[in-house]
């Protein structure tokens, strides 16, 4: 390739040469006589007059600077054109040969994936593991050109062997090895794994303890409905053994005052039946007092 080298043959632009110093100093001396003026109400015209006059000579200034800079800038500005053209020129060259370059490395990157799929395929034949697939553990510095073949197999093959230790461990949980695997294969990280193990753990616990709650409350409630059934019946029993004993058989001659017994029981009856057995007593002559 010919060497390509940039030669400037104008001279160097020399800078803008006006009476700076003359008119920087000029103005200093007029501005000076403004700087403390103070104009009263009588003077408004004379100060929109100085303004005016102030403005002007700016504008003026202003003017010739950016005439200057317009003259001054042609020159470089075909210059700047004439290296814009140049640099267009190389950018097509250039992006030809990226386009071609870019499509080598596609192509080389193509037969790098080929030849990690055959490198996996290999490898995972001697595995007796379904779950673990290419996709999964892809890794894209592979496609470097830096990742030699046996680098590749190396870490292709510590996934495998990672898994095969890690499925050992995950069979040797005591319960829920299989939700553990599920999870592991979903993952292929045992920490995971493991976690999923515990959590099942933890379910099947509460669900049992809530079965023992539940039938502890059951068992009570079936001791309490059967202590008051008891209860119930040895009321029922004393009522009855009370109103045999107090109630006089019918005879027709008047007959020696019978003995009376005191019975001290308890009794669990609603409302009504309270009414009723008070009654009951009331008409056969039976004393009751509230314990």
């Amino acid at each position: 390739m010919a060497n390509f080298e940039l030669k400037i043959k104008a001279p160097q632009t020399q800078p803008v040469v006006f009476n700076y110093e003359e008119l920087h100093t000029a103005l200093e001396m007029k501005l000076a006589d403004y700087k403390d003026r103070v104009y009263d109400e009588t003077m408004i015209a004379e100060a929109k007059s100085d303004t005016a006059n102030l403005n002007k000579l700016k504008k003026t200034l202003s003017d010739e600077r950016i005439s200057r800079k317009k003259d001054y800038m042609k020159p470089f500005e075909k210059f700047e054109e004439q290296i814009k053209e140049l640099c267009e020129m190389i950018d097509e060259a250039t992006s030809g040969i990226k386009a071609q370059l870019d499509t080598y490395e596609q192509k080389r990157i193509e037969e790098k994936r080929t030849a990690i799929r055959e490198l996996f395929s290999e490898i995972a034949s001697n595995y007796d593991i379904d779950f673990i697939t290419l996709e999964k553990i892809y890794n894209a510095k592979w496609e470097n050109k830096t990742a030699t073949d046996k680098t590749i197999a190396t870490e292709i093959t510590a996934v495998f062997e990672k898994a095969v230790n890690d499925l050992e461990i995950i069979s040797k949980m005591p319960n829920y090895s299989f939700e553990a695997k599920e999870a592991y294969k979903a993952s292929l990280d045992l920490n995971k794994a493991l976690a999923e193990g515990e959590r099942m753990a933890q379910i099947a616990e509460a669900k049992k303890q809530a079965e023992i709650e539940a039938q502890r409350r059951e068992e009570e409630a079936r001791l309490r409905a059967e202590e008051e059934a008891r209860r119930m019946a040895e009321a029922e029993a004393l009522m009855s053994k009370a109103t045999e004993v107090n109630v006089a058989p019918a005879i027709a001659e008047p007959t020696p005052a019978e003995p009376t017994y005191e019975f001290a029981f308890k009794v669990k009856i609603t409302k009504s039946q309270a009414i009723e057995l008070k009654d009951f007593c009331t008409a056969h002559g039976i004393e009751l007092q509230r314990i």
